[in-house]
């Protein structure tokens, strides 16, 4: 029997983002010599360490590939087996089903996005989703009949996945606290993402005591809960969460293993592909981008808590 190949197209780039090379390398497997000489060694290096049996998701291969630089898409082509570069994502043929937005410049999501939504492909796009309440309402739908997914690989680190080899207990769980770098949007909702399999996400308030590139966010969860988010654009590449229990019991995470992060995300993407139901619920993603929209205002506003409640029409 001949094995079914579903064609998924690739949209890169966005500077300093490596995503491009290290989902279409765990997809489709990698040349080991092209991809030490790309702009990211560190994906190589990671890359090696694992064996040829842990790469492929399914049934898909990356047939096609966009980026705004030619010369980028070519560079990734080459490193992970793609099989086709072209001028502009339109270009796409109409038997490729399935599209990974590998960029986390949330600005340029809805635009592309939107072009294939709208002829029934099934999207990923990469985190955060958007900055924008308009489109985030657009979203909605395609969130919910299973034809969009957008989140962190974090939420499928090994360790949260099985919360922390099952001793750490969710309704245990009182607070948490988290340390992010460079920035609120790309980076605060790495962490954000970590912990809402422990903490849930139905947020009460959130409120932002910090300043631009020192971000200090509180979060009220409505089951009790309670998180501390630090984002900071000085300190060296540190991506953390602790988790505190009511049983004098705390657990650290430090988010260090991509490949398992980005491989449980991508087989997340190819199940909802295939049974086209949500994967995540929809619910869930509105209120992270919600959270993240309502500390930015939180911070504009001098602290002020903002309660997601409110958080529904865009606010200038």
């Amino acid at each position: 029997m001949v094995k079914k190949i579903y064609k998924v197209g690739l949209i890169g780039y966005s500077e300093g983002d490596g995503h491009p090379y290290s989902f279409a390398a765990i997809i489709n497997g990698y040349d080991k010599q092209r991809m030490e000489l790309s702009p990211y060694p560190v994906i190589a290096d990671y890359l090696s360490k694992h064996g040829e049996s842990e790469f492929g998701v399914g049934n898909f291969h990356v047939s096609h590939v966009w980026a705004q630089e030619r010369k980028i898409a070519e560079d990734i082509a080459a490193c992970t087996y793609i099989d086709h570069v072209v001028n502009d994502y339109e270009d796409f043929p109409s038997d490729v089903k399935a599209v990974i937005i590998a960029r986390d410049d949330a600005e340029s999501h809805y635009k592309i996005a939107s072009y294939f939504l709208e002829r029934g492909v099934t999207v990923f796009i990469d985190k955060p989703l958007t900055r924008n309440l308009e489109e985030l309402d657009y979203f909605k739908p395609y969130l919910e009949n299973g034809q969009l997914m957008s989140c962190s690989g974090f939420r499928y680190y090994p360790l949260i996945k099985n919360n922390c080899n099952n001793e750490l207990k969710s309704d245990q769980v009182v607070f948490s606290h988290s340390v992010s770098i460079i920035d609120w949007y790309r980076y605060g909702i790495h962490v954000l993402e970590g912990i809402t399999p422990i903490m849930g996400a139905e947020i009460n308030w959130v409120q932002n005591t910090g300043e631009e590139g020192n971000e200090i966010v509180r979060i009220s969860y409505k089951n009790g809960k309670y998180a501390l988010i630090q984002v900071n654009n000085h300190i060296g590449f540190v991506l953390r969460s602790s988790f505190y229990t009511n049983q004098n019991k705390h657990f650290t995470i430090d988010y260090d293993d991509n490949f398992s992060c980005f491989r449980g995300l991508l087989w997340k993407f190819y199940k909802m592909f295939m049974e086209q139901k949500p994967v995540i619920p929809a619910e869930e993603t509105i209120a992270l981008m919600k959270t993240l929209y309502a500390a930015e205002l939180s911070r504009k506003r001098g602290g002020q808590k903002i309660h997601l409640t409110d958080v529904g029409v865009v606010v200038h």
